[in-house]
């Protein structure tokens, strides 16, 4: 049997012992049970990704005539397969006993020694004190305005050196603008810091419309250019490209942080920022394509371009000064149309989570029955506290509507096959037994007495 690496191995049997403290006596089949409420579900997130990196893979392929030799479903249903998760918390509990952290019980129950308390109550707190860490330096609304900051200085830094080492007018004109993106930057801290953030909120609106009007300037006036003088071409055109492909880079995870920290925290000012760094991505993107058109002896497209970054700065300047308005008149902000990075796929994780617990359900303890089923659903995801899930806010089924959505998840299944219906009766087919074989396989189960 392949043993897990020794790092990963370590962070189970934390969190196995973390579940003992919290939860207190559980057999193996119930700590196989929590374990894979922990688990599965970044399995399913990474599933949810790579499934739609590949679709967009092969629909750009397909323009260009390349079509894959395998079918992609039956392409994804085997890269799935390899990678579904091994969780063996028999191993890991045989190593506890052996460390003298847990023992058996009577009831044939895995309980904390006097030894594997003590580690338990140690791992709790390391595990408090890196959240409450997590939060001040990462996740509050300081944080991330006050981390925005400092991008934006390194970044303003960064493009103003090369400008002056390449005597480029255009990077150096760029590092300008990213020091007075640093400048409002701060201003959103302050205001967020000092409990005035629609004040930040106003100043990153003001920088898109002015951001909007001299890009859109200057594409007016090199589109000019192009038509009616000759161009000079770009100096070090490759100095460009490293710098703002660095700066696109920023620019692209700033504005996941920003979304990320805004959604979470209901902040409009950091939402407003993440979209003032997304529309620095399009700005970033113009001028590598103007680089590099330079290079073939073309000096228009980043123009071409830079009128589309224009408009499409100026429409999302207007959109986030509807929303603004009810934050100026001390109103609540409706912030639901402003998506988190990646939401989509992760609720995707989360029904695939759900899907396997259903097959899991029918297979282990015999359930049938959608009632049967939706109970098992609750009793499982609906606790307020899974462990270390809740420390990070990942609580699988806060917010989920099982009795709603059961019939979607029970959709699926049935179309992928692995299930099929009798009367009210619920079945496991063959490729869904063979689906919880592989994700359970080096699991041996003991039922508690």
């Amino acid at each position: 049997m392949k043993r897990i690496r020794k790092h990963r191995r370590s962070d189970f049997q934390k969190y196995i012992l973390v579940v003992l403290l919290k939860e207190g006596p559980l057999s193996l089949k119930e700590l196989e049970e929590r374990t894979f409420a922990f688990v599965y579900h970044f399995h399913g997130f990474g599933y949810s990704l790579h499934e739609e990196v590949e679709r967009k893979v092969y629909s750009f392929l397909s323009w260009f005539g390349c079509q894959p030799e395998e079918d992609y479903s039956a392409r994804m249903k085997k890269w799935r397969e390899k990678h579904e998760k091994q969780i063996d918390a028999e191993l890991e509990c045989k190593d506890l006993i052996e460390r003298g952290l847990i023992r058996l019980n009577e009831k044939d129950n895995y309980e904390l020694t006097e030894k594997g308390r003590e580690e338990a109550e140690k791992s709790a707190n390391e595990m408090e004190k890196a959240t409450i860490s997590i939060r001040n330096q990462l996740l509050s609304p300081a944080a991330a305005a006050r981390n925005t900051v400092v991008t934006d200085f390194f970044l303003a830094l960064m493009k103003l050196l090369a400008g002056f080492i390449s005597a480029s007018v255009g990077l150096i004109a760029d590092g300008a603008d990213a020091a007075i993106d640093t400048v409002s930057a701060f201003i959103v801290w302050a205001g967020i810091k000092f409990k005035k953030e629609f004040l930040g909120t106003l100043i990153i609106i003001s920088m898109m419309f002015i951001t909007a009007i001299s890009v859109g300037y200057e594409s007016v006036i090199k589109i000019v250019d192009a038509i009616t003088t000759t161009t000079l071409p770009i100096s070090l055109p490759y100095l460009v490209v490293t710098v703002e492909g660095i700066a696109l880079i920023a620019a692209a995870i700033l504005h996941f942080y920003q979304r990320y920290v805004g959604k979470s925290n209901g902040s409009l000012a950091l939402i407003s920022q993440s979209i003032d760094s997304k529309n620095h991505i399009y700005v970033a993107a113009a001028v590598i394509i103007g680089a590099i058109s330079s290079i073939f002896g073309i000096y228009f497209v980043d123009a071409l371009i830079g009128m589309f970054v224009t408009v499409r700065i100026l429409i999302d300047g207007v959109e986030l000064s509807k929303d603004a308005l009810p934050s100026i008149k001390g109103e609540a902000t409706d912030l639901s149309r402003y998506k988190m990075p990646f939401e989509k796929h992760w609720r995707l994780s989360k029904l695939e989570t759900f899907k396997i617990w259903i097959l899991y359900s029918i297979k282990e303890d015999n359930l049938s029955t959608k009632e049967e089923l939706i109970n098992s659903l609750k009793r499982t995801f609906k606790p307020k506290h899974i462990s270390m899930l809740s420390k990070y806010g990942f609580n699988l089924g806060e917010g989920f509507d099982f009795e709603k959505e059961f019939e979607n998840l029970i959709k699926s299944l049935l179309e992928e096959k692995f299930i099929i219906k009798k009367d009210k009766n619920y079945i496991l087919t063959e490729d869904g037994k063979g689906r919880i074989d592989r994700i359970f396989r080096s699991i041996r189960y003991r039922q508690s007495g």
